[in-house]
């Protein structure tokens, strides 16, 4: 006698209140060498340390995500369109860090000004996000768990039978990012003219969700 299954894919959703303030930098320049570039690159951080250290912060806050050098190349054509080569631009630094706050809008108006100030090349990010993802995504697995419950009950109901035992479960675990771009300041002029009525912004509620597949064994009413 053949088996009788029910698959049956649940989907978990909740809302999440933001709690972090992240800025994302931005730092990119051209240099001659590689070792103007790493100079840079050491100045730069010394810069937000004494941005942060200013603003009694630990002054390890601004962490590098992201950080290469790669030569800079720009194809060269004659006035038939025909390819004669590449001329060196130089060095390009690319250097990206990532500085987590709370929800403060006075320090974030704080910092943004001073990196304005002290950054030229600065683009920033402000995004809101949430610290601790691990809560969130448990509550989720219980809400998509139940929903294909409701839903395989009512399915094997509607065809005449009930549910049996679990037969297997499918998930595929990954990282739940949580967050949700709030601003983006592309100079260091509107860095420097930020104020908190640009910066009075209250975060949504973020809807996150996550799906978990169960199979059923299905058995005939009698």
């Amino acid at each position: 006698m053949n088996e009788k299954l029910i698959t049956v894919t649940g989907r978990g959703t909740i809302c999440v209140v933001p709690d972090i303030t992240r800025l994302v930098l931005t730092l990119i320049s051209i240099h001659s060498t590689y070792e103007e570039a790493y100079v840079q690159t050491k100045n730069d951080m010394d810069k937000l340390a004494s941005i942060m250290e200013k603003l009694q912060l630990d002054k390890t806050l601004p962490r590098t995500i992201h950080l290469d050098i790669s030569k800079k190349i720009r194809n060269e054509y004659d006035k038939y369109d025909n390819y004669k080569g590449d001329i060196f631009l130089g060095y390009e630094l690319d250097h990206r860090l990532k500085i987590d706050l709370g929800m403060d809008n006075v320090l974030l108006n704080k910092i943004i000004r001073l990196i304005g100030a002290n950054l030229k090349q600065a683009e920033i990010n402000i995004i809101h996000m949430v610290k601790d993802t691990r809560p969130y995504q448990i509550k989720m697995l219980e809400r998509a768990v139940k929903d294909a419950k409701e839903k395989a009950v009512a399915i094997a109901k509607a065809c005449g039978c009930k549910l049996g035992a679990v037969n297997s479960v499918k998930y595929s675990e990954h990282e739940i990012r949580i967050y949700s771009q709030a601003r983006q300041l592309h100079e260091a002029d509107e860095a420097m003219c930020s104020s908190l009525e640009s910066l009075d912004i209250t975060p949504d509620d973020m809807d996150v969700h996550d799906e978990v597949t169960i199979v059923w064994n299905l058995i005939e009413n009698e």
